[in-house]
């Protein structure tokens, strides 16, 4: 759905298995850092947990800020902006990118240090 499973994959492709464990190399050619499969599934889970909760809670952010806009329109008789929706809706898109970049660099900021 909406590409959930094509970011699971290239999220778990970064983790490459080597005995009873895996080695974690940040977009498949980082330092490698080994890992429990524990770990491996645990940083897996907790990546697919918040793309699939960030985007529908920016689907329910955008949701939310179209009904305050409609609500405005019909309590002022003024249209928003375009310049305020599309500031507005670019803010959401920019932070939920900015999550989906500290998820995808978590296990980096977790296992930096260990060998």
């Amino acid at each position: 759905m909406i590409g959930f499973q094509r970011q699971r994959q290239m999220f778990a492709a970064q983790f490459q298995p080597e005995g009873e464990g895996f080695v974690y190399r940040k977009h498949s050619i980082g330092e490698p850092i080994r890992i429990s499969a524990a770990d491996r599934e645990r940083f897996i889970a907790d990546f697919e947990t918040f793309t699939r909760q960030g985007f529908w809670a920016m689907v329910a952010g955008a949701v939310v800020l179209v009904a305050v806009f409609v609500a405005l329109w019909y309590a002022t008789a003024t249209r928003v902006p375009d310049t305020v929706f599309y500031l507005v809706f670019g803010a959401m898109l920019l932070l939920y990118m900015a999550g989906s970049f500290r998820a995808w660099n978590r296990p980096l900021r977790e296992l930096t240090g260990r060998s």
